[in-house]
């Protein structure tokens, strides 16, 4: 009785360590700020009929070594904590030419400036978070390593940056565990290029969703004539499957559901993180001809 108990015991143990080994962790990509290409005069603007738009120059600013070297120390002290990162550069060689999002669940975006102390050497930094499906902050560390003489930008980084990692690594792995059981944030956008858009079709929009948003939690912002506007839609992170679900897949079946009453839809998703993991991944929109 006392070896089955035994036995019993290891294998709840095992069990548990076994659940924890496949645990999910957020994807996550460092990416320079806009703040930092501005530095580097690699941000241009565009004017959009009176709206200025940004331009980040994604590939010139990799050729920089000190920018290089910056994100892989972060790369490598993520991956010493369990945390592995998706490569920008690499993302973007290879998205070159197609529209392809780039898969991350956050982005950290990075800046930092070195002043000068007398013949000594401070680097100042700022590591942000961001929810790539809502750009909601999820974390944020700031810190200098100490006056130095003759250090390189990757080590003074990784001085300043030691110091405060364990407690930014935490929140974020505190807020991906969140998303878990609450749903990740998406936004819904139904418009009409022609006829009007049905009176009743709110209601089928409002019962898809009360049946596979996490919860059933969404908000209804808008709804007339030419569009309906859904907001803080939570999707789960994970399909049936256990794949990552983004928006433009889970909301695919309402898609079908509104073609089912002989409506002409068309899915456009948010592809501005295709070249940058920057942008908003959380929206849809339907265009109804």
């Amino acid at each position: 009785m006392k070896k089955s108990f035994i036995a019993l015991a290891l294998l709840v143990l095992l069990s548990a360590f076994s659940a924890m080994g496949q645990a999910k962790k957020p994807r996550l990509v460092v990416i320079p700020s806009d703040a930092l290409l501005n530095k580097m005069g690699l941000l241009n603007t565009t004017d959009d009929m009176g709206e200025i738009n940004y331009v980040q120059n994604y590939k010139e600013a990799f050729l920089d070594d000190d920018l290089k070297g910056c994100i892989s120390k972060i790369a490598e002290i993520f991956s010493d904590r369990g945390f592995p990162l998706t490569m920008l550069e690499a993302e973007l060689r290879r998205a070159q030419g197609k529209n392809i999002i780039i898969p991350v669940d956050i982005r950290l975006e990075l800046n930092y400036k070195i002043t000068k102390q007398g013949p000594r050497d401070i680097l100042y930094f700022e590591l942000t978070a961001l929810d790539a499906y809502s750009n909601k902050q999820v974390a944020a560390s700031s810190g200098q390593s100490a006056p130095a003489i003759g250090e390189t930008t990757v080590n003074l980084l990784q001085e300043a940056v030691l110091d405060k990692i364990d407690k930014y690594i935490s929140d974020i792995d505190n807020y991906f565990e969140t998303l878990v059981s609450v749903g990740q944030e998406t936004r819904l956008t139904i418009m009409s290029e022609s006829s009007s858009i049905p009176d009743d079709l709110i209601d089928v929009i409002e019962a898809w969703l009360d049946d596979n948003c996490v919860n059933g939690s969404y908000s209804t912002d808008n709804v007339d004539d030419e569009r309906i506007d859904i907001s803080q839609a939570m999707k789960p992170l994970y399909s049936a499957s256990g794949r990552p679900l983004d928006a433009r897949n889970f909301y695919k079946p309402l898609k079908s559901l509104i073609e089912e009453r002989g409506l002409v839809v068309k899915q456009k998703s948010s592809s501005s993180a295709s070249q940058s993991g920057g942008g908003t991944l959380g929206d849809a929109v339907f265009i109804i001809d």
